[in-house]
């Protein structure tokens, strides 16, 4: 009986954390690049690349989905943590069991919106209120989180201004590796963000599907 019952509570674990994170990463496929304009608090241009994917590769058989996030952001003028600054980001460390329950590649984003959250370091600049964060990561040093929303809005695949992207990034480091701390990646911590950056692109493209 006790067995049966500790299989079941992992097993709960595990539907609860899928559906946490399932939530945030609904889209199978996600890429793009462009420019925000200055504006307001921030003097010039920032520019951003990246690519999001959770899907198998097909097939009869196919490997386990695996989940894969790269970004690159730069904030190349004054903006409301110092000045310009650049950061490359990575996905979180989820557990293999609820990664493969989410990367299934069968969910394609609804509207076009795509919500993600990774791993960041500095590649240059240092803005005083990143400063903790670390460069590199170690079992007693994390990096710091950031999330991304973005917006396919003509859904055409062609550049278009009519794309958004906007941009969080929290400065407390924080590891997400199990199951129980699904909740806390699905959601950046309260107070941890000094800088949040969005709008609409000048130039550039989002793409999602």
């Amino acid at each position: 009986m006790k067995t049966g019952a500790s299989r079941l509570f992992q097993r709960s674990l595990l539907v609860a954390a899928a559906g946490i994170l399932a939530l945030i990463l609904a889209a199978c496929t996600g890429r793009g690049g462009g420019q925000l304009p200055p504006g307001g608090e921030f003097s010039g241009s920032a520019s951003f690349g990246f690519s999001f994917s959770c899907q198998d590769s097909g097939g009869i058989n196919p490997p386990t989905g695996q989940l894969k996030i790269e970004l690159s952001y730069n904030d190349k003028g004054t903006n409301p943590i110092g000045s310009s600054f650049g950061i490359h980001g990575t996905v979180d460390r989820v557990d293999p069991l609820a990664e493969s329950a989410l990367c299934i590649g069968k969910n394609p984003a609804p509207g076009g919106a795509l919500k993600f959250l990774g791993r960041y370091r500095l590649t240059s600049g240092s803005p005083s209120t990143l400063s903790r964060c670390p460069t590199t990561e170690t079992t007693t040093s994390p990096m710091c989180r950031f999330e991304v929303d973005v917006q396919d809005n003509d859904r055409s695949g062609a550049p278009s201004k009519g794309d958004s992207f906007t941009i969080m990034l929290s400065n407390a480091p924080l590891f997400c590796t199990t199951l129980g701390d699904a909740g806390k990646c699905s959601q950046l911590l309260d107070g941890s963000v000094p800088y949040i950056r969005g709008g609409k692109l000048s130039s550039g493209n989002v793409t999602v599907g």
